[in-house]
């Protein structure tokens, strides 16, 4: 069992002017087009999530640090899609990595390819988004593997020296005891003095939130879960001082 530990998060107060910084914008995305993904590997991240890398046939392909994509399935001669969030960052186009929870016929079927199989795909799609470098701090919200958007935003503001303070706060209803990608959170948190990893539980982020003393009304917020959650977590936002207008969301469902 994992025992969860709370790193004191980075403060809210940035003092002084802010570092310009040379910084490429994130890739203009092209329009959607079709792929077929490649398995490289699927590694187990929780004893329900994987961690699937796959190699896209299209070398042209970009996206912005949220978007995702549509794979394809066949079943009972009938053609489906169901959209799954990249959870990499831009940088490794062609190559994506899907954060996928066994919830589903279709997400045990993306779980089951063996390493070399392949999927068709459609993308990239997708609104929250960065578009380019925020100027404000940012807290992340993740429930399961709605990580998945916010990891591949978090992992872009990395890679581009972000001198703003990052917090994310995560939790998994599924397992709590077990965080997708949590040894890498407390390694980046190792590696980047802004950055503040705070694992919770699923009925304990309310008071891990109200512990963290941010000036809300200076913080942008992105929240991803399953279901109601993230109109549930917004409003706690919300309710803790967080202007509507700055806090985003995205649901995701199981079939």
């Amino acid at each position: 069992m994992q025992h969860l530990e709370r790193p004191q998060p980075p403060k809210a107060e940035v003092h002084g002017p802010a570092l310009r910084l040379a910084i490429a914008p994130p890739p203009t995305p092209l329009p959607a087009m079709d792929c077929v993904g490649t398995v490289l590997s699927s590694i187990a991240l929780t004893p329900t999530i994987q961690a699937i890398r796959l190699h896209l046939d299209q070398p042209a392909f970009r996206f912005l640090p949220g978007q995702s994509v549509w794979p394809r399935f066949q079943r009972d001669g009938k053609q489906f899609t169901k959209i799954y969030s990249i959870a990499s960052s831009p940088s490794r186009c062609p190559e994506v990595e899907l954060c996928v929870s066994r919830v589903g016929w279709s997400s045990a079927y993306l779980q089951d390819l063996p390493i070399g199989g392949a999927i068709a795909l459609r993308g990239p799609y997708g609104l929250m988004t960065l578009a380019h470098l925020p100027d404000r701090p940012r807290l992340y919200i993740a429930e399961g593997s709605g990580i998945a958007p916010l990891k591949s935003q978090i992992d872009w503001l990395y890679e581009q020296g972000f001198d703003q303070p990052v917090w994310l706060v995560q939790a998994n209803p599924e397992t709590p005891d077990y965080l997708p990608y949590q040894a890498d959170w407390r390694s980046l948190s190792q590696r980047w003095p802004t950055f503040g990893y705070l694992p919770t539980r699923p009925d304990q982020i309310r008071q891990t939130l109200s512990q963290m003393h941010l000036d809300w009304r200076g913080v942008d917020v992105e929240i991803c879960a399953v279901g109601d959650r993230p109109a549930q977590l917004q409003d706690m936002a919300v309710l803790l001082g967080a202007k509507l207008d700055q806090v985003r969301s995205e649901s995701f469902y199981a079939f």
